[in-house]
């Protein structure tokens, strides 16, 4: 690896080192302030939501949403929440509640979100890396301590993403992100597993 790539990977470990603790703030950001700044931000399983209503403050509460992507709404019962923004479930919830109430002004807050990634292979910190935002699997790799310099293969880096009952297989250059030959990021899903290669000589 040159100096440009190795002087790249060292700045963006330090920014990213305080997104990945997972009893850290980023940076100066509170967990909301952090998750404000992702447009749209999805919510996903074991989202942690304050819900209410404004109109009828006893229906007021702290939800989670269950590994199978629904809450459990007080008098509605359940609605499937994982997949949606926070204002298309506000929408949705206030829609559900028409004709109950006489106000059906609805508020979601995202109180706790966190993203889980695995890495395996050549990565100084392979394991399990917790981030309270999205990463791109370039910025997972460095935060768990970069590549192995001698070793890891950013060539050929595979992401592997579980889609139901199956497993979805993604084949990626991060060398042509480093080089400047392509701007895109491969943003990962929580729970993708990242897989840095061998060289081989």
């Amino acid at each position: 690896m040159n100096n440009r790539k190795t002087a790249f990977l060292t700045r963006a470990c330090i920014a990213l080192c305080a997104a990945v603790a997972p009893t850290m703030l980023l940076g100066q950001l509170t967990i909301e302030e952090e998750l404000a700044t992702r447009e749209p931000f999805i919510l996903q399983a074991e989202d942690q939501l304050r819900v209410t209503f404004p109109g009828a403050p006893e229906l007021d509460g702290n939800l989670q949403i269950r590994r199978d992507g629904v809450i459990s709404v007080p008098i509605l019962g359940e609605m499937v929440a994982a997949g949606k923004t926070p204002r298309q479930l506000e929408a949705q919830l206030a829609d559900a509640f028409e004709d109950q109430l006489v106000s059906n002004e609805v508020s979601v807050v995202v109180l706790q979100s966190s993203f889980t990634y695995y890495l395996e292979g050549e990565i100084r910190g392979p394991g399990i890396i917790k981030s309270f935002r999205q990463l791109s699997v370039l910025e997972a790799i460095i935060a768990a301590g970069g590549v192995n310099k001698t070793t890891g293969k950013l060539k050929s880096v595979v992401v592997i993403r579980r889609e139901g009952d199956t497993y979805k297989r993604f084949d990626l250059d991060l060398n042509a992100v480093l080089d400047g030959k392509t701007d895109s990021a491969f943003v990962l899903e929580s729970h993708d597993i990242v897989s840095v290669p061998q060289r081989i000589w």
